[in-house]
């Protein structure tokens, strides 16, 4: 359980309670200059924000060996008093440029043993009175253009960059060496990219000789790519393409009006065949009609002849 001391002690400690916020200042008590928050699971959020936002009057801040892993813009801005502030041995790999803003009398900063690798430019400006900045123990990244706000830090005269073991990760050519001789000799030596800028640009002639100038100019011809052979290739392949498509499409509606434009032609001939068979038939009805009738009249007549006989056998 954590302890909770009374108002008018001047010193809050909370080390090794294992804390994942902040406690707050129930009776915003302005006594409590001290507060220690080591070795817990501190991690500022918005609620230790507004916690630490209850001591008005705090001067010193420990909050080593927690899980920070950075500070956002303005997070300490409701502690004007505070004048150290440690925030050693956690994770913390960025700073907001503005993470220390509104702590004017700020004296000491203890950022080491973390993993940072450079610093904001705007991190330490309007800190007038900042004497000490603890640095070590964080792979810090030695290249040229990270190091200039170390070269401002190291220009200010009253600010001293404690701890030892400020020592450079990267790059390799830097690697081992002390952050501050890395930005002095950065700040000695030119960029090289620089230089190059400020040189005009050297354009070099020569002039071939007489026995070299067939050559040359035979060399000079241009020379066809295959990019035109690729190009036909590709073309050639998307026309067969389309056509192949289009003929699957429309084949079978072609096919069947071609069908259907051979079956109007043969079928004027077909009925003209079927009219002369019909006619055929016809007369051939009318023939065998008129030789029935024929036959009829004949037996008809032989008939007639046949009665005929008992009148004449009976007149007899």
């Amino acid at each position: 359980m954590a302890a909770h001391p009374s108002a008018h002690q001047l010193v809050r400690n909370f080390t090794n309670h294992f804390l994942k916020v902040i406690p707050s200042n129930d009776n915003n008590s302005s006594s409590v200059i001290k507060l220690v928050m080591e070795g817990t699971l501190i991690s500022l959020n918005e609620t230790d924000r507004l916690a630490l936002a209850s001591y008005p009057s705090l001067l010193e801040l420990h909050l080593e060996r927690n899980v920070i892993t950075a500070v956002p813009a303005n997070y300490f801005s409701g502690l004007p008093h505070l004048r150290v502030l440690s925030l050693a041995r956690n994770n913390i790999s960025s700073l907001d440029p503005e993470a220390f803003s509104g702590l004017e009398v700020l004296t000491e900063v203890d950022l080491s043993f973390n993993l940072l690798t450079s610093l904001p430019a705007q991190l330490i400006r309007g800190l007038k009175d900042l004497q000490m900045l603890n640095l070590q123990g964080n792979p810090w990244n030695c290249s040229c253009p990270l190091l200039s706000t170390v070269t401002e830090i190291t220009a200010a005269a009253h600010l001293t960059i404690g701890g030892p073991g400020v020592i450079c990760a990267s790059p390799e050519k830097q690697a081992g060496r002390s952050l501050l001789e890395a930005a002095a000799l950065c700040s000695a030596s030119p960029l090289p990219t620089s230089a190059h800028s400020r040189q005009p640009p050297v354009i070099l002639k020569t002039t071939p000789s007489s026995g070299q100038n067939h050559s040359t100019s035979k060399d000079q011809r241009p020379v066809l790519g295959n990019s035109w052979k690729f190009t036909v290739c590709v073309a050639a392949l998307a026309v067969t393409t389309s056509i192949l498509i289009i003929c699957a499409i429309k084949g079978p509606s072609w096919y069947k009006l071609f069908y259907n434009y051979r079956h109007r032609r043969l079928q004027p001939e077909d009925e003209g065949e079927d009219g002369m068979v019909s006619t055929d038939l016809s007369h051939q009805t009318f023939t065998f009609k008129q030789q029935n009738r024929q036959t009829g009249k004949e037996e008809e007549g032989e008939e007639d002849g046949y009665f005929e006989d008992p009148y004449f056998r009976r007149d007899e």
